[in-house]
């Protein structure tokens, strides 16, 4: 009886250590120490800097996409969303160009604003498929999925330049 607790109970922490435990971007730079070292700085500066570039990406998106709906330019649309998809990419690869900070919330900032970044372009691809095949349930699951990144990117961004 008394293996069968402690199986259960083994069970169970692994299974607690097991969940995600996975925070927004603004919960992980809320934990950047004020004493980041000198390159840290320069890393976190420059991780700003393509937040920065991604949110203004995304805000010319949906300035074209805007002009686009009321002309009715659908094929035109989908060129604009494409062409932000390779943009998002080439922001993403800057990111990974960027030397290793040495700080690890700073690292797992970085990590968590790349996946975002991958996860917005999926779920691009995502609405883009959506689009192109007439499926609304693909094309709102993937709106609202980047539109949730959008707003993330955009309360780190603000907590940022306090």
């Amino acid at each position: 009886m008394s293996r069968k607790i402690i199986f259960v109970f083994v069970l169970l922490v692994f299974l607690l250590g097991c969940t995600s435990n996975s925070k927004t971007a603004l919960e992980l730079y809320s934990t950047l120490d004020q004493d980041l070292t000198q390159k840290d700085q320069a890393l976190l500066d420059s991780l700003e800097s393509h937040v920065q570039k991604f949110i203004q990406l995304n805000k010319e998106l949906d300035m074209l996409l805007d002009e686009m709906k009321k002309d009715d330019e659908l094929e035109a649309a989908i060129e604009s969303m494409q062409i932000a998809n390779e943009e998002a990419m080439y922001i993403f690869n800057l990111i990974e160009l960027d030397e290793q900070p040495a700080n690890q919330n700073l690292h797992a900032l970085r990590l968590h604003v790349q996946t975002s970044i991958e996860k917005y372009m999926e779920a691009m691809n995502l609405l883009l498929e959506g689009i192109s095949i007439g499926d609304s349930n693909k094309t709102d699951k993937a709106y609202d999925e980047m539109q949730g990144i959008n707003e993330d990117f955009d309360k780190l961004y603000r907590s940022m330049n306090r």
